[in-house]
């Protein structure tokens, strides 16, 4: 492209995080309102698991095409087309005056919010090297429970002064300004000007170890969306307080965020050949966090918090170890393309699989949900312990 100063890693990690925490107060923080919005639409919890679902699932069905847009047009441009759709959106939603127009309006904000894990990830692969990606990613990821705790505490008093209005328009507003600004900050990038890309993700699809890794980012996403959106009312319909379930939630993206850090820094571990042993341990960790959570249902609100944790420094903590992995197994070319592929899975999955719990639990109950999340967990963690070992992660174009 030009030959614009370089921008300092920090500053397009910065940028990075803004506008991903900016796009995560919806998709991850919205659950912290879900009772309230389930009493003003007159949602079940199979439509109110749709709803919490819809951004998430508005982003996933474009993320592959965004990924084509960025190398045809660039990040940048991309990006400030993403942030005009994903805000509109959003004051689109906190106008709406029934649950379909509601659903659709947040389903259009995924839509334009697909741009920035794609942008951010690309970026973040061309600032850092292989050595500190893992760390990196984390730091980004980190910014999607930091969004599910801003909600926790914002929505929630948003909501009681000004309804979805004043909420969701909030939400419209960080979107707008911080993915601008991660715009101004996306450093200088080689346009790649292909005819299609078909064939990219069927060579991504054959690479060895990709699928497997698929799997194992799907059973891990149903586990994440079982807790992100079914956390607040577990706790509540289990005869906790308002407070109580508000305290676990913001818990439990703490947890998420400090995980995500974590989990980065032992998978950098040996240059970045411990990425997969990191994948088996997180999904053992979630797999014991579930059952924990369900027994802690039961007892009194100390232990329904410090469950809560647990459960979030496995189930919230794998993302970017999928993404690197997923961006490192292919050819550098491919690297971008391939997040593509594995954030598809994860968002569209994760809209897919919320209302089915949700159809799960007013079928078996609460406790059928959270054994059923562990049970996942562990098959997981057992996929993973069958992926190819990486010897040496891979530099990205």
């Amino acid at each position: 492209m030009t030959g614009r100063r370089a921008r300092r890693p920090g500053t397009v990690l910065a940028g990075a995080s803004a506008a991903q925490a900016a796009v995560s107060l919806v998709n991850f923080g919205l659950p912290a309102i879900g009772p309230e919005l389930q009493d003003e639409f007159g949602l079940s919890l199979f439509e109110l698991g749709a709803v919490l679902s819809a951004g998430i699932l508005g982003s996933g069905v474009v993320l592959v095409g965004v990924g084509s847009l960025v190398d045809r047009f660039g990040a940048r441009l991309t990006m400030v087309l993403g942030t005009a759709i994903g805000s509109l959106g959003l004051a689109a939603a906190a106008l709406a005056g029934s649950k379909t127009t509601f659903f659709l309006a947040v389903l259009a904000s995924g839509i334009g919010s697909a741009v920035a894990p794609i942008a951010g990830t690309g970026a973040l692969f061309r600032v850092y090297p292989p050595a500190t990606r893992g760390r990196a990613l984390g730091v980004r990821q980190t910014a999607v429970p930091l969004g599910g705790a801003i909600a926790a505490v914002a929505f929630p008093a948003l909501y009681a002064i000004g309804g979805t209005e004043l909420t969701l328009g909030f939400a419209a507003t960080a979107v707008a300004v911080t993915g601008l600004w991660f715009a101004l900050v996306i450093p200088s990038e080689r346009i790649v000007r292909e005819p299609g890309a078909g064939g990219s993700v069927r060579t991504i699809l054959r690479t060895p170890g990709v699928r497997t890794l698929l799997a194992v980012a799907a059973c891990y996403i149903t586990v994440l969306s079982a807790l992100v959106a079914y956390l607040v009312p577990a706790v509540r319909e289990s005869g906790h307080s308002e407070l109580t379930a508000s305290i676990a939630f913001f818990a439990v993206n703490i947890a998420a965020m400090a995980a995500r850090i974590a989990w980065g820094w032992v998978a950098d571990r040996g240059g970045g050949t411990r990425r997969v042993r990191a994948l088996v341990e997180v999904g053992v960790l979630a797999a014991a966090g579930g059952v924990t959570f369900a027994l802690a249902l039961h007892l009194g609100p100390v232990a329904v918090v410090l469950a809560s944790v647990v459960f979030g420094l496995g189930a919230l903590g794998w993302n970017a170890l999928v993404y690197v992995s997923a961006g490192e197994r292919v050819d550098p070319s491919l690297a971008a393309r391939s997040v593509a592929v594995a954030a598809t899975v994860v968002f569209v999955l994760s809209a897919v699989v919320t209302p089915v719990l949700g159809a799960l639990v007013d079928a078996l109950g609460w406790d059928a949900l959270w054994v059923a999340t562990a049970g996942i967990a562990l098959l997981g963690a057992f996929l993973a312990r069958t992926l190819p070992p990486q010897a040496v992660a891979r530099e990205a174009a």
